[in-house]
């Protein structure tokens, strides 16, 4: 390798190595199924400009290393790749594996519980409880955000640098997963979906808050047929895994809003299955994941820092 190359590579950090990575493996999906993924070229154009202005990024920033705002903003435009990387997973998932598991989902969860939760929970079901539910499951990105700038702002940077690469690993880790079992959650199976107003019905802002989740997972609104539209990205339950660890990472940072994420997060791992999003063994897998997550990427980050291309700096 040039040093010249090796020099710019050091300006990147792990989590830059976490953006590259899954991108180039939505590149090679596109390469590989070129035929068969809907606008595959401009996908692998959209990932390489993406790939491109984190080089950019890394070496803006390091040329104003004291520039706190400029930090800041290394730090957190990160956020909204994850969605857009989130979202560009439904493109390949379909292509590469094409079947619905929620019928294993389904079994699994009856064998674990008796009964099927989500029709069980019906029986506790009131209106200001969904509406409590419904605005916890909203909150999934922001809480992560929240922590983040908590830490960006106490200028703990170890910390940060611990958090950023565990819940971006996490966030990346379960697109990948979803490959393996696609399954479209309780809401179009067990239940009707056009029918979950009336059946499970919220106050005030339940309604706006379900359209925006709805529009999130790609849903169209009055879409005749939303289950052929509807993201597979039940299994495992990401909200479950990146939830539980930023809980866990916020007690063990002594984050001061360490007690609001433990009330509302814990409402939001409720709201996966209360709210028909997934299935009881998603939020077991999800949580299962996350402890994993939490012991083994720091030893896969220092494994990456080891071969001496990626800094340690977040």
């Amino acid at each position: 390798m040039s040093g010249k190359i090796r020099k710019r590579l050091e300006k990147l950090n792990v989590v830059d190595f976490y953006v590259l990575a899954i991108l180039a493996f939505y590149e090679l999906c596109a390469i590989v199924f070129f035929p068969r993924v809907k606008n595959a070229g401009w996908l692998i154009l959209l990932n390489l400009l993406i790939q491109a202005s984190v080089f950019f990024v890394a070496w803006a920033a390091d040329k104003k290393k004291e520039n706190r705002g400029i930090l800041l903003f290394r730090r957190i435009y990160i956020a909204p790749l994850v969605y857009l990387i989130y979202y560009q997973a439904q493109s390949y998932i379909r292509v590469i594996n094409p079947n619905d598991y929620d019928w294993l989902l389904i079994a699994i969860d009856k064998a674990i519980c008796g009964v099927n939760p989500t029709q069980a929970l019906k029986a506790i079901s009131f209106p200001a409880l969904t509406e409590w539910l419904q605005f916890s499951y909203m909150s999934y990105f922001f809480l992560p955000l929240i922590h983040a700038v908590e830490l960006h702002l106490r200028r703990d940077d170890e910390k940060f640098r611990q958090f950023a690469e565990i819940i971006v690993f996490s966030f990346f880790a379960s697109y990948v997963l979803y490959f393996l079992l696609p399954a479209i959650g309780p809401r179009f199976t067990l239940h009707d979906f056009n029918s979950l107003s009336s059946d499970l019905p919220g106050l005030w802002l339940t309604e706006f808050f379900r359209g925006i989740v709805n529009g999130g997972e790609g849903i169209p609104a009055g879409i005749a047929n939303p289950a052929l539209w509807v993201n597979r990205d039940c299994m495992p339950s990401g909200h479950t895994w990146m939830t539980l660890v930023n809980i866990i990472l916020a007690f063990r940072f002594k984050s001061k809003w360490r007690w609001f994420f433990l009330i509302v997060g814990s409402s939001l791992i409720f709201a996966t299955v209360y709210l028909r999003y997934h299935y009881v063994i998603d939020v077991l897998a999800g949580a299962a994941f996350a402890l994993l997550s939490i012991k083994f990427e720091p030893k896969l980050s220092e494994a990456i820092k080891k071969r001496g291309l990626f800094s340690g700096r977040t």
